[in-house]
């Protein structure tokens, strides 16, 4: 993730915050496409075995992605406030924040459900394998998860049901880039600690050896 510099002064505050929305976006959405592996790393080896154990491990997969999933959705909805804001105030943007605004839609759909994904998504008996199913995981006439590598989040994967979870990201670093070629965004420099330790090292090297 990037650091956006501080705005000096509040003419290119949405942009700012727009930037800042995209990247945690394009944070969270590598998260989810790793969230497998890292849970995974934490399960004993080796894999379990009993159904109990089995079931534990879906769980705690399903947990993170769900988590991981309404953290990309709210980055993704304020996004879009930040991005039409931006687009009023700067013809630059227009094309590029149509876009993003048109792309990321299925997202300001799935806004009312957010605070009941709960009950939407887990409104069956196997309440797993209906997540599962819902995001692209598993066939939709899938009885259930078969291989727990079925877990494994990939760019097919359904944001909220309705967006793959590629084009998505493709849309946020799309966006994201345009920015940076608008707006001093991020800070280049090297950190003080980082730049003492670079002087430091110079000196070392021009140093003659000791006799």
């Amino acid at each position: 993730m990037r650091a956006v510099r501080l705005a000096e002064n509040t003419e290119n505050a949405a942009a700012y915050l727009l930037a800042d929305h995209l990247d945690a976006m394009l944070a969270v959405g590598e998260d989810l496409l790793k969230v497998h592996r890292v849970v995974f790393a934490e399960v004993p080896k080796p894999r379990p075995e009993s159904v109990r154990d089995l079931v534990e491990v879906q769980r705690r997969c399903i947990d993170a992605m769900r988590t991981l999933e309404m953290s990309l959705t709210l980055r993704g909805l304020q996004a879009r406030e930040r991005a039409d804001e931006l687009r009023r105030t700067d013809d630059r943007v227009e094309g590029i924040a149509k876009l993003f605004l048109g792309g990321t839609a299925p997202l300001a759909d799935a806004a009312g459900e957010l605070g009941d994904w709960t009950e939407t998504d887990f409104e069956s008996g196997d309440e797993i394998a209906e997540y599962l199913r819902s995001r692209g995981l598993i066939r939709p006439d899938s009885a259930g998860l078969v291989s727990l590598d079925q877990l494994a989040v990939t760019t097919e994967f359904r944001v909220a049901r309705r967006i793959e979870l590629g084009p998505l990201l493709d849309l946020a670093a799309a966006f994201l880039d345009a920015l940076e070629l608008f707006y001093d965004l991020y800070d280049e420099e090297p950190l003080a600690g980082d730049a003492a330790a670079g002087v430091a090292e110079g000196h070392g090297a021009s140093s003659p050896p000791a006799t």
